[in-house]
């Protein structure tokens, strides 16, 4: 009997050993999973303002195809390239890109505001140049909002996994 009871202890205090080696195994799979992300979520963030500093280069050429033919064009593009210089500084400081975002729109908003008065004037609006450059824009536009909603959904796994991880390691402390 008593070597029956032994025996029972044992049994348990190995199923005890597994259940809490189990238990490890997966909080240390959820916290790589998390640094995981969090390396995709960087990747993201950086090929986003990678591709808005692209785009936003390219509206320079803009400036230079309309410099004959428009009027005002330093009053046309003074918003734009001021924004353009406070997102240089923020390139500078590597704010991140939640921070930018708000100064992107800005420059977002400026670029369609250079497309309609462009578009307007008849030499501007027929040049091949111009056509080119507006396709490369809009272009470089489409990926980017592309790659920010992928950014958006990852964000929110992410900061989901990272609370379920935080809570795990903290449970852990407690005990």
């Amino acid at each position: 009997m008593i070597r029956y009871i032994k025996e029972i202890n044992n049994n348990y205090i190995y199923m005890t050993y597994t259940i809490i080696w189990i238990i490890l195994i997966v909080i240390l799979l959820l916290n790589l999973f998390v640094f995981l992300l969090w390396q995709k979520i960087d990747k993201l963030e950086n090929l986003i303002i990678d591709l808005f500093k692209k785009r936003n280069n390219q509206v320079n050429t803009i400036y230079w195809i309309s410099w004959d033919t428009l009027v005002k064009k330093d009053e046309i593009f003074k918003n734009f390239f001021e924004l353009k210089r406070k997102d240089f500084w923020e390139n500078y400081w590597k704010i991140s890109l939640e921070a930018k975002i708000d100064i992107y729109k800005k420059i977002h908003n400026e670029i369609n505001f250079i497309f309609k008065t462009c578009e307007k004037h008849p030499k501007i609006s027929v040049n091949h140049f111009y056509l080119y450059v507006k396709d490369s824009i809009l272009e470089k536009s489409d990926k980017i909002w592309t790659y920010f909603d992928m950014y958006k959904k990852i964000k929110s796994k992410y900061s989901f996994f990272k609370w379920l991880a935080n809570l795990t390691i903290i449970w852990i402390f407690i005990k």
